[in-house]
């Protein structure tokens, strides 16, 4: 599967739609499936992994096998949610009424918690809506969930602090050094960390 040339992301980013932080949009859930069939597109954290394999009780290795495509560049790893041959993620199901509905919903990943919205960079400030979702527009008003936008800006930072850690710090081989920031992850789920809590997680908010 081929991804978007340069001249098309150029495009599509420039109709991302600007939402100020603790601002207000419109979005409805229509239930289509359609951001869940994109093809291998939705990145994880160390951090998505571990909650989404103790949500289905098997081991973080397993999930990798199962569910991960891992892509080196230079010298990071990188985490994608794999897709079928139609390039629906492995997680989408759908009821005999035709509804769609995720296998994983409470322990989904974070980008697709937060969709429609997306986070680019580091920064809360830098909040788009994603124009390609049908439902952006309809339904009542809505604020942007902040604390959860906060946790997954903080994933992302421990995430690449660990990897960059492990791989330029401690000069891990890039798939080794994944390797073991998902057992350190691992351990410290077992050991009660509040981001593997998919009851705190839920309270944060939502989209």
């Amino acid at each position: 599967m081929s991804g978007p040339n340069l001249e098309e992301l150029e495009e599509y980013t420039s109709r991302l739609i600007p939402v100020e932080p603790g601002g207000v949009f419109r979005f409805r859930c229509t239930r289509c499936g359609g951001c869940c069939s994109g093809g291998p597109n939705v990145s994880l954290t160390v951090f998505d992994v571990v909650r989404m394999a103790r949500f289905l009780r098997i081991s973080w290795r397993d999930f990798l096998r199962g569910y991960v495509k891992v892509i080196i560049a230079d010298i990071i790893p990188h985490m994608l949610l794999r897709g079928d041959e139609r390039g629906r993620c492995l997680f989408l199901a759908e009821r005999h009424d035709g509804v769609k509905l995720c296998v994983v919903y409470p322990a989904r990943p974070m980008r697709c918690r937060l969709y429609p919205l997306l986070v680019e960079g580091l920064m809360p400030r830098r909040l788009y809506l994603d124009p390609k979702s049908p439902g952006v527009g309809q339904g009542p008003e809505r604020r942007t969930p902040s604390r959860l936008v906060e946790q997954y800006i903080w994933e992302r930072r421990e995430h690449y602090r660990r990897i960059n850690r492990l791989v330029v710090g401690e000069g891990y081989e890039p798939l080794e050094a994944l390797y073991r920031a998902l057992e350190e992850a691992w351990l410290e789920a077992e050991h009660g960390a509040e981001w593997a809590d998919l009851d705190r997680l839920a309270g944060l908010g939502t989209v």
